[in-house]
């Protein structure tokens, strides 16, 4: 590695919001509280989907509360992996050619990490108090990682590319749980990067989620697979296992043990955990999610490139939905919804999570804002502090760039 820098129950898009834009007259707190997630309300985002559990949401309100505008853009490089990750005062990201670390607060580059590899880094980051983690192929295939300041730490082999990206489910326990597109499962020792224990899931491993002991696995063939960690070298116990049509996009596990999970071409379930073990709660066949989930107390939220849905969390049933490209995942803080636009004239919009206030396709106060950016939004948005953060392509003749916007 070369271092461098310094030290369906409504109409498939119903309107809403372009009535009602920066109005905030919805359900105010419809995502309050800490349900299905064990993010303890923290200001930043320190995993692509804010917790282990998957769930994309911080029960914390965070992000611009009102219109904001560009705070900083920064050029990056390489093909981007999804969306940064905030850790305290830094934000990272990782391309396929380098693993980049920002000041949030005004985008000055405080180190970076190239490959030593053609393939390079395959995974996007994961940062806690001690480490920053992310998947690597190439001469050294597994896991790398890396202090706050940028030097490597350790290298944790795996057997192909780990795609999911890293989960490490309580901070004061020393360990990790990492998988790989052979089917592999591994726990690793946080500290140094010893491998444990390593079982087969029989399946490319595209999604990864843990609540404690239990670890969830989604795989390409469209498996979901629950184990329960038996600590130690002394490896994993199988507790459930179901398969359904398309591949695992998406998996966000809940205090209750329910498992949501979102299939490629095949929407969106719950999944009862504990006893009833993986037997369907409910599941909308359509739409099917890109990318990950928010999870929220009261409702699951997902983007499969024509808009925004929101589900009721406990039955399934649609609550309301919204019309634009949202390819990227969304983001959920509080009683707001990030997505980012993806089309050609793109940019972020912030919803109130209740949807506003209507009947069916007649509705106001859903759009708090929307932000244009320069050119298309690459990665889903991440809100952190006062600020989100967002890559986006730069237009016809802009390079591609990390964004921070703020409130005014």
């Amino acid at each position: 590695m070369t271092r461098s820098g310094p030290d369906a129950g409504l109409s498939r898009r119903s309107f809403v919001g372009a009535l009602g834009t920066g109005a905030a007259v919805g359900l105010a707190g419809c995502l309050g509280g800490d349900e299905g997630s064990t993010g303890d309300g923290r200001a930043d985002w320190p995993h692509p989907y804010f917790s282990p559990e998957g769930t994309g949401y911080n029960p914390r309100a965070t992000g611009p509360a009102s219109m904001p505008s560009e705070s900083w853009g920064v050029e990056v490089d390489g093909l981007e992996l999804a969306r940064p990750v905030v850790f305290g005062e830094t934000v990272y990201l990782a391309t396929s050619e380098r693993l980049r670390a920002f000041s949030v607060a005004d985008g000055t580059e405080r180190w970076s990490v190239e490959s030593d590899s053609q393939s390079g880094f395959r995974s996007s980051v994961t940062v806690d108090s001690e480490r920053v983690y992310v998947g690597h192929v190439g001469a050294r295939t597994g896991v790398l990682a890396f202090t706050h300041g940028g030097e490597e730490a350790w290298h944790a082999p795996s057997e192909s590319s780990v795609w999911a990206p890293v989960v490490r489910p309580e901070p004061d326990r020393d360990r990790l749980y990492v998988s790989d597109t052979a089917g592999n499962l591994y726990r690793v020792r946080a500290s140094d990067g010893t491998v444990e224990w390593r079982e087969e899931v029989f399946g490319p491993v595209r999604s990864l989620a843990a609540r404690y002991d239990t670890v969830v696995a989604g795989t390409e063939g469209g498996e979901v697979v629950t184990l329960r960690d038996e600590g130690g070298e002394r490896g994993a116990t199988g507790e459930w296992r179901t398969k359904h049509p398309g591949g695992v996009q998406s998996l966000a596990v809940a205090q209750s043990g329910d498992v949501f999970a979102g299939f490629f071409g095949a929407g969106v379930a719950r999944l009862r955990g504990d006893l009833r073990a993986g037997a369907v709660g409910w599941h909308r066949e359509e739409p099917s999610p890109h990318g990950s989930l928010v999870v929220g107390p009261r409702r699951v939220f997902s983007t499969d490139g024509t808009g925004l849905d929101a589900f009721d969390k406990r039955t399934g049933t649609p609550s309301w939905a919204a019309g634009d490209d949202f390819f990227a995942p969304p983001a959920g803080a509080g009683d707001t919804v990030f997505v980012s636009d993806t089309s050609d004239d793109g940019g972020v919009v912030a919803y109130d999570a209740g949807g506003g206030v209507g009947l069916d396709d007649t509705r106001i106060g859903a759009v708090r804002w929307r932000y244009d950016l320069a050119g298309r939004a690459l990665t889903g948005p991440t809100p952190a502090g006062d600020a989100l953060f967002v890559v986006e392509s730069g237009g016809d003749d802009g390079p591609r760039r990390l964004v921070a916007l703020r409130a005014e």
